[in-house]
C-alpha cells in the first residue's frame, strides 16, 4: 500500500520496474456491443501512461473497471497487485479518479469538498485540513477556499476535481479527459499540475483523445479503437511502427484549390490548408515535388516555400485507425 501523505514519496526517474496497473485479456460487452475485446497492457510505477482513442473506443469503460464502477466480463484487471473486483476497498485506497465531468458537491465550499473526501478516506481532522490548504495553494485556489463549488469557472472546477482526487495522496491518478472543454490557459495550467504531481511520484493513467496533449505528457501511449488495442509504446515508437505517410508543407504565391492539387498532382493522397500553408500527404516525395512545380506553372503561381514535414502522433493515430478494420490485428 502506498505511503500516506505525510511520508516521503519516491521521486520520478528512480529505476522502478514494478507494474502498478495490469490488464490481461480484458473484455467487456454491453449487449451485442463489444466495448473491450481482449485488451492487455501494463503501466509501470511513475509513468504517465496515455490511453488514446476516438469517442466510443472503450477508454471510459476501462477506467470504470479499474475504479470498481464496472465488472469486467472476462480477463484480469489488477492495480497495485490487487484484483480490482476481489479487493475493491484496497484498490480504492490506491487511486484518485478524475471523471470526465466534475463530481464534487456544488453547494459545498472548495475547502469543505476536499475535507469531506479526506473524511471518507479516514484522514485525521488536522491532517485533512493541512492537506486541503496545501492543495488549494498548489492549484491556485487559495482565495476560493470558502467559495461554493458551483460558483467556480469551468477551469477552476477541473483543477479542484484533480485536487480532490489527490487528497489522500493516491498511488495512481486516473484521469478521464481532464482538459476537455477548457480554454488554452486553463488546459495548460492543468497539464503543468499533472506533470508536477507525476514528478512527485504519482503514476498517471491519462485517457484522452487530445493527441498533442498525450505527446507532450506521456511516457508511453496505447491506442484503442472499437475496444481493441491497436498500438502501444512511446510516441516515437508508435510513429515508427506506421508506414509513415510522407508529408510535404508548401506555400504558393497565389490561390491554388484542393481540386487542382488532386487533379494535377496524382502523388497527393490528402490535402489540407491552414493560413495559406498546404499540408500534403503524398505517396512519393520526388514525384510530388515535380508535380507541384508543374502545377504551379500551370496555375501561374510560384512555390514560395516547400519542405518535408515530420509526421506527428496524430498522423500515426489516423493511419492506424484506418488500418484497423473489425477483426484486424494490432500493429
Amino acid at each position: 500500500m502506498r505511503a500516506t501523505h505525510q511520508e516521503e514519496v519516491p521521486a520520478r526517474g528512480r529505476e522502478v520496474s514494478q507494474t502498478v496497473i495490469r490488464a490481461a485479456g480484458l473484455c467487456k460487452s454491453y449487449g451485442k456491443t463489444r466495448a473491450l475485446e481482449n485488451v492487455s497492457f501494463e503501466v509501470l510505477r511513475g509513468e504517465v501512461f496515455g490511453y488514446l482513442g476516438p469517442n466510443g473506443a472503450g477508454k471510459t469503460t476501462t477506467i470504470n473497471i479499474f475504479c470498481g464502477l464496472l465488472q469486467r466480463d472476462s480477463g484480469d484487471a489488477t492495480l497495485c497487485g490487487a484484483d480490482v473486483a476481489r479487493d475493491p476497498v484496497f484498490v480504492k485506497q490506491q487511486i484518485g479518479v478524475v471523471p470526465e465531468e466534475s463530481n464534487l458537491y456544488p453547494e459545498l465550499s472548495c475547502r469543505r469538498n476536499l475535507e469531506f473526501l479526506g473524511e471518507l478516506y479516514g484522514m485525521p481532522r488536522a491532517a485533512r485540513r493541512r492537506r486541503a490548504d496545501e492543495l488549494l495553494q498548489t492549484f491556485g485556489l487559495a482565495e476560493k477556499g470558502a467559495a461554493p463549488f458551483r460558483t467556480l469557472s469551468r477551469g477552476m472546477k477541473r483543477r479542484l476535481t484533480v485536487a480532490a482526487a489527490l487528497m489522500h495522496s493516491p498511488e495512481v491518478l486516473l484521469l478521464d479527459e481532464p482538459t476537455a472543454g477548457l480554454d488554452v490557459p486553463s488546459a495548460r495550467a492543468l497539464r503543468s499540475l499533472i506533470k508536477t504531481f507525476n514528478k512527485d511520484g504519482t503514476t498517471v493513467f491519462l485517457s484522452t483523445h487530445n493527441l498533442a496533449e498525450a505527446e507532450s505528457l506521456c511516457d508511453r501511449v496505447l491506442i484503442l479503437d472499437k475496444g481493441r488495442l491497436v498500438a502501444i509504446g512511446t510516441a516515437a515508437e508508435v510513429r515508427q511502427r506506421v508506414q509513415a505517410a510522407k508529408v510535404i508543407s508548401v506555400v504558393f504565391s497565389g490561390n491554388v484549390t484542393e481540386h487542382s492539387l488532386r487533379s494535377g498532382c496524382p502523388a497527393v493522397l490528402s490535402a489540407s490548408c491552414a493560413e495559406g500553408r498546404w499540408r500534403l500527404e503524398v505517396n512519393d516525395i520526388h514525384s510530388a515535388l515535380a508535380q507541384l512545380v508543374s502545377l504551379a506553372e500551370k496555375e501561374f503561381v510560384e512555390v514560395v516555400e516547400i519542405a518535408t514535414a515530420i509526421g506527428t502522433l496524430e498522423d500515426a493515430f489516423v493511419t492506424l485507425l484506418a488500418k484497423n478494420p473489425p477483426g484486424g490485428q494490432p500493429c
